[in-house]
């Protein structure tokens, strides 16, 4: 069989042999003068050009090191010494999926058919350049001896960064010349060869320390080296030459960065990463980007005037049109050209190595599973204590933030304050009882909606782990693939693949790639209308108020259990962005005094998602996010959130929520009690941090309004309360919380204007041109019928807090109207 087999492959390049040109005739047509290309943003302005600077020093077969000779061979064609320029049982195999899956073979090539292609033939991907470049290997065999090969392959072969050939990357990675590298430093760059993108110790260490002990566990297995060298080599640590800074500014550099890696990742625009990188720097081409210039200017403002102090943590950032896929802004770090910041040239905004833990922002996933699998908005949860069973033995029993107990709550009341208890007792029901498979429906639905849809490497990513913490976002990811996910409930449940790029031309105007449009409904759109509504209520009242744009929105907080990450994602119809704030290393905790204040997902995050969205939608007409086509399929109603009936006339304001249910899963009884207006309790939240001081009076059934005093206490302290607690007070009503408010250089409160006796529309406008929200609570002042009652219908008659008073800039004042 063997014989056969290779009578066939002789065969078969002697048949083609008629028709390929020598050697010669190859090098001729394979001196082409490399031009530049250029990305232009999606206004047609120029970004920047990529040009080949290409590093390359050729060296001499006796100042290459053993090591790499033995670590490049082992790794890319152990037979290399054995064949004759074509590995036969290679090439079998690649012809073998050739006929079998319609697909040319990846893997099948030897050094020698490496070297041929590097130096002479194109990246086209048939069968007859494969047999072109296994008859010119077969040629240069003939000329040239194993070592000159070697030599050449080494001299050509793309290391990354730049790199040409083995004497630049020596140089590059490590600052050694190529005669001085040792073992382990020649099994990395040999390690790069195949795919230097994906195993760049620069920005993917933890995959180069791992591509690099594969090759030195296949150096064991040959032979090439001994246990105790392997062992060594194994055992030491990657350390790697300051990488050369280009001093060169241009805009959106992360942007561009994700633009190249984008394009170097994919195999339609080459079989090999070298190629990928010939045709990117030497090819000419005309990159038209889906950037933004505006949106782009927008996003790094906002960055910088939240975080604007070098002790602050770092912030990413992702802009898409959800309804195109098309990236339009991207923040991935401070100052990409900062040569004294070591992670200045880390794209956080697309997760540097890994990503980081979504923390709550996860939950609209198991959101949209349960509400996949018959679940309602008001669905009761149990927020106060959850349980689960671990294989080894142990219980898991997750907590409230802050350690609060919320009892029996709905599940869109779950959801507005992002109670992890609820959220981890939902997963447990939708896996009937068991976390694991509930986590395996939630992880499911993150898929479908985008989470993992953008690998940037021709390495897959880590699938997402259907643990029990799942749930609550213990799954690392991106702002990219979260601003893709969100963008899928913006378009209805339908998701479109982002992308950098709509349009790249050749150098000659030939159309070479052009984005697909195409949107696949991953979500019943009824599913989606009812997710978006319960998470418009997490910006109207829950805990991402501090991003509210009064225009339709959506979006989630979250906040890593020990503060390491902290997220902020939301949507208008025509626009989604991610946001995540920490600190690159990981492990830091963004609490005072580290921080300024302690960072939850609904503070910095949400702030500078407001401040780029604020000025992004500024000209953008206001839309509804879009209805389900063929007919309504979803009702709305008012009901008693903490009940889960129809509100009555009693029901107190604050537990009166305008709901949406998939058709047919709506309540339809009608709340008995309560049935009449009561004076509650006001209780005590002295010594509470504010969002947990002002989750507990909403939870009693009152109104809230934050003044920010300088007091002795660390900053976010509720210091005072307004009434006292113990008082009692008219359900509804609003307690008025003192802050400390830490010292900063800039003001972050401001003076609460007059507004009494002004028209309704005249008052919220004054507030909101001072920097407050506004709450109206519509009473008459006294009876319009009796005697004396000056009433005037629509004029503000009482505000709180008063005028004069210093508030927090963004919170909210409440202005009471006469009906």
């Amino acid at each position: 069989m063997r014989r056969l087999a290779t009578c066939l492959c002789a065969l078969a390049l002697l048949a083609a042999a008629c028709d390929l040109p020598t050697l010669e005739e190859e090098r001729a047509h394979a001196q082409r003068l490399p031009q530049t290309s250029f990305l232009y943003a999606a206004d047609g302005s120029l970004i920047t050009t990529l040009h080949a600077g290409e590093d390359r020093v050729v060296v001499r077969w006796k100042d290459i090191p053993p090591a790499m000779v033995d670590a490049t061979v082992a790794i890319e064609d152990q037979r290399f010494f054995d064949h004759a320029g074509v590995d036969l049982k290679a090439l079998l195999r690649a012809a073998y999926v050739n006929v079998t899956e319609g697909r040319i073979a990846q893997g099948a090539s030897t050094i020698t058919q490496q070297l041929v292609k590097n130096l002479y033939l194109s990246s086209e991907e048939t069968l007859a350049r494969k047999l072109k470049e296994a008859y010119l290997a077969w040629q240069l065999e003939q000329r040239l001896t194993k070592e000159q090969i070697l030599t050449r392959y080494l001299n050509t072969v793309y290391f990354g960064n730049g790199a040409y050939g083995v004497q630049a990357a020596a140089r590059t990675y490590f600052g050694v010349d190529a005669k001085d590298l040792t073992l382990p430093q020649a099994a990395l760059l040999a390690g790069l060869i195949r795919a230097p993108v994906d195993y760049d110790p620069y920005t993917h260490p933890v995959r180069a320390l791992r591509r690099r002990n594969q090759v030195l566990d296949a150096m064991l297995e040959q032979g090439r080296i001994g246990r105790a060298a392997h062992d060594a080599a194994v055992a030491a640590p990657i350390e790697l030459a300051d990488p050369d800074e280009d001093e060169r500014r241009y805009p959106a550099p992360y942007f561009v960065d994700y633009v190249k890696e984008w394009f170097l990742s994919n195999p339609r625009f080459g079989d090999t990463v070298g190629e990928r990188y010939d045709l990117l720097f030497k090819g000419g081409l005309r990159i038209y980007t889906t950037l933004s210039p505006r949106l782009q200017t927008f996003a790094e403002r906002a960055v910088r005037q939240v975080l604007p102090y070098e002790r602050d943590p770092y912030a990413a950032l992702t802009a898409i049109d959800p309804r195109t896929g098309f990236v339009r802004a991207m923040v991935g770090g401070r100052d990409y050209f900062d040569e004294d910041d070591p992670f200045a040239r880390v794209n956080l905004a697309t997760g540097g190595s890994t990503g980081r833990q979504a923390g709550s922002a996860f939950k609209p996933f198991a959101l949209v599973a349960a509400l996949e699998n018959g679940f309602t908005p008001s669905s009761p949860l149990n927020g106060s204590s959850a349980a689960v069973p671990l294989p080894d033995g142990t219980v898991w029993r997750p907590g409230n933030a802050e350690g609060s107990a919320y009892g029996t709550i709905s599940l869109e009341s779950a959801t507005v304050n992002s109670v992890n208890v609820a959220y981890v007792n939902l997963e447990i029901a939708l896996g009937g009882g068991d976390a694991w498979k509930g986590a395996e429906k939630i992880v499911e639905v993150a898929e479908r909606m985008g989470i993992r849809c953008c690998p940037r490497t021709t390495e897959p990513d880590e699938p997402l782990q259907a643990v029990p913490a799942a749930v609550l976002g213990s799954n690392e990811v991106n702002t990219l693939e979260m601003a893709s996910a969100y963008g899928t409930l913006a378009f209805g449940g339908a998701h479109v693949h982002p992308t950098p790029v709509e349009r790249i031309e050749t150098a000659d105007g030939r159309v070479l790639y052009e984005a697909p449009r195409k949107a696949v409904q991953v979500v019943d759109p009824a599913v989606a209308a009812v997710a978006v509504d319960v998470l418009e209520k997490v910006v109207q009242y829950g805990t991402g108020t501090a991003a509210r744009l009064y225009r339709p929105q959506f979006g989630k907080t979250g906040t890593e259990d020990l503060y390491r990450d902290a997220w902020f994602v939301g949507a208008v119809p025509q626009l989604v962005a991610a946001v995540w704030v920490g600190f690159p290393q990981g492990q830091i905790s963004m609490q005072y005094p580290t921080t300024r204040i302690r960072v939850y997902g609904g503070t910095w995050p949400a702030q500078i998602w407001h401040a780029f969205m604020y000025n992004a939608t500024k000209h953008m007409p206001v839309r509804d996010f879009p209805e389900p086509e063929g007919g309504v399929r979803y009702v709305t109603v008012r009901i008693d959130v903490t009940q889960g009936c129809l509100a009555n006339p009693y029901t107190p304001p604050a537990n009166i929520r305008t709901v949406r249910f998939i058709a047919g899963t709506e309540p339809t009884e009608v709340c008995t009690e309560p049935s009449t207006y009561q004076r509650l309790t006001v209780p005590s939240v002295i010594g509470m941090d504010r969002e947990e001081a002002v989750s507990a009076l909403r939870a009693a059934g009152f109104d809230v309004a934050v003044e920010l005093v300088l007091a002795d206490a660390p900053p976010g302290t509720v210091v005072a309360q307004d009434p006292a607690p113990g008082e009692r007070a008219l359900q509804t009503s609003t307690v008025t919380i003192s802050v400390a408010e830490a010292p900063s250089p800039s003001p972050r409160s401001g003076t609460v204007p007059d507004v009494i006796g002004r028209t309704e529309g005249a008052a919220t406008a004054a507030l909101r041109n001072a920097g407050f929200r506004v709450a109206v609570s519509y009473q008459e002042e006294c009876d319009p019928d009796a005697e004396g009652c000056d009433y005037r219908r629509g004029i503000v008659w009482a505000q709180s807090p008063a005028a004069g008073r210093r508030a927090e800039i963004g919170s909210t004042v409440t202005i009471v109207v006469n009906p």
